[in-house]
């Protein structure tokens, strides 16, 4: 395999091992990193922003050597799932519809946005300046309500 001209020799080793089984730790032993350092090895290989492009250049290419997209894919899976179905396997079931979630995405991070207007930073500063007491005290009733707290109502 032609290593990238950014990648080290290790790290080529590593995409290639990698490609093999997508186990990151195996693909580190393999691709000549310390047993005992293998994971961290395999995570620092992984999010290095060099081996993740050749990653997925490796992957495109055999993508398109074996003539497959993601819906071929998807295909092949849920057939399987439907041969799991009729032989009464629920664990091969599961196992399919994960690797359908993970293809799909349904396993990553949810990532959620919240702004705060002028109003709402008046009402942090004002909840920041309130003493542990009080603030006890608005967990007591339930914070639904306004309560007479030393610095005020809250």
């Amino acid at each position: 395999m032609a290593k990238a001209p950014d990648l080290t020799e290790r790290q080529a080793r590593f995409v290639q091992e990698y490609l093999v089984d997508g186990n990151g730790t195996q693909a580190a032993i393999r691709a000549g990193y310390g047993a005992a350092g293998a994971r961290v090895a395999a995570h620092r290989a992984i999010t290095n922003v060099a081996v993740q492009e050749a990653l997925q250049a490796r992957q495109r290419v055999d993508a398109a050597r074996l003539a497959l997209q993601r819906e071929d894919v998807l295909a092949g899976l849920l057939e399987a799932i439907e041969q799991a179905r009729g032989q009464r396997n629920p664990m091969a079931m599961i196992s399919g519809l994960r690797e359908i979630g993970k293809m799909l995405g349904f396993y990553a991070p949810e990532v959620k946005r919240v702004e705060v207007s002028a109003d709402g930073e008046v009402e942090v500063d004002r909840l920041a300046r309130l003493s542990d007491a009080e603030l006890l005290a608005i967990v007591a009733s339930g914070g639904g309500g306004r309560i007479e707290c030393e610095s005020g109502p809250v």
